[in-house]
């Protein structure tokens, strides 16, 4: 497979109001791609129709190598195999061992395989300390280790992030970034990653979107982006004209 995502004349409308039109887009496995652009300008609708939350107005889109068709089974299926984690890490009443298992357990993992998974998921994000530890009572950084350890526990083929260090304190966030592309550097993760945060998109991203009123304006190696774009909107928005 060469391809994770394949999108064909994609677009999204809400009643008379189209949000998102995209022509052509294909995503490789195994990168880091960051979806940038000022508010209102699609990215989280994409990053909503990529993860199989929204549907497509018009358009083909194809996920893992299968074309689309919104049926209940396939759905599930192609889920089952990507992960997202928000900027507000919700946990479960209960210990973080339980938060990291319990997607294994729903997916009726042998209990002898969920302790090896999370206890390599929490080594992995430094968190095996707090195993029993209240996951409520952890700090914004600490939980958001706890939701990619969650993920990871899964093995997921792609990792959604959403403004994943937004609500956390300039040190845990430093820290984030190291595990985010370390997941993608040894478990051959495909990531995408909205933010706001351009030294952020600059440091992890190896390929940037850039959406502007709904349409892909310029997509490509992220630092070709940053120092060559061709649109003058792209520009505007890196230098900091647009406002957020």
């Amino acid at each position: 497979m060469t391809t994770v995502f394949k999108l064909h004349d994609i677009s999204k409308r809400y009643g008379e109001r189209e949000v998102l039109r995209i022509a052509e887009l294909a995503l490789a496995p195994g990168k880091i791609y960051g979806i940038l652009g000022p508010n209102g300008s699609g990215k989280t609708t994409l990053l909503r129709i990529l993860a199989l939350l929204a549907p497509n107005s018009t358009g083909e889109l194809e996920v893992l190598g299968e074309r689309v068709n919104w049926s209940k089974a396939q759905l599930l299926r192609l889920r089952r195999k990507m992960a997202m984690v928000t900027q507000t890490a919700y946990m479960f009443s209960g210990n973080v061992y339980y938060n990291v298992a319990y997607g294994l357990r729903v997916r009726h993992v042998p209990e002898k395989e969920v302790r090896r998974r999370v206890n390599e998921s929490l080594d992995l994000l430094g968190m095996r300390a707090f195993i029993q530890a209240e996951a409520r009572t952890l700090s914004g950084g600490e939980r958001q280790k706890v939701a990619l350890a969650r993920t990871l526990a899964i093995r997921p083929r792609v990792l959604f992030l959403d403004e994943p260090t937004s609500n956390i304190d300039p040190g845990s966030a430093v820290d984030i970034e190291k595990h985010i592309r370390a997941i993608n550097q040894e478990m051959k993760t495909t990531i995408i990653l909205v933010t706001h945060n351009l030294f952020q998109a600059r440091r992890l991203t190896e390929e940037a979107l850039f959406l502007w009123d709904g349409k892909l304006l310029e997509s490509g190696p992220t630092e070709e982006i940053f120092t060559n774009a061709r649109h003058q909107e792209t520009q505007s928005f890196l230098r900091g004209e647009i406002l957020f």
